[in-house]
C-alpha cells in the first residue's frame, strides 16, 4: 500500500510550534517575510526536536555558494526549481525512510 503524507503549511511565527510535530521540512529559500536561511537557523538551534528534522531546501538560486551553505547547515537535500514532482516525491520518500530507521 502506498504511503500517504499530510502536508502542513506554516504561515507565520505563531505557527512555529507546529514544526515540532513534522517528519520533514520542505523549506523555500525565498519567503515573503523572511529568508529561508533564517528559518533554517531557527530549526537548527531552537530545540533538540527540530535539529533532527531533515530539511529539503527549495530554491531557484543556482549559485554554488548557496549549495555550500546548505551543506554546512546540514540540509538533507538542495532542490532547484523547477523540479519534477516525481523526483521530489522520491527524495521525500528516501529521507523519510532514513528518518524512520
Amino acid at each position: 500500500m502506498p504511503r500517504t503524507y499530510r502536508v502542513l503549511s506554516v504561515e507565520d511565527d505563531d505557527d512555529q510550534f507546529a514544526l515540532l510535530r513534522i517528519a520533514l521540512n520542505a523549506l523555500p529559500l525565498t519567503l515573503p517575510d523572511m529568508r529561508g536561511w533564517e528559518v533554517l537557523d531557527w530549526l537548527k538551534t531552537n530545540s533538540e526536536v527540530t535539529t533532527k528534522i531533515p530539511v529539503v531546501m527549495l530554491t531557484s538560486h543556482a549559485e554554488t555558494s548557496h549549495r555550500v551553505i546548505a551543506k554546512l547547515q546540514e540540509v538533507a537535500e538542495y532542490v532547484r526549481k523547477p523540479f519534477a514532482p516525481d523526483d521530489f516525491r522520491a527524495k521525500v520518500r528516501g529521507l523519510l525512510k532514513i528518518a524512520d530507521e
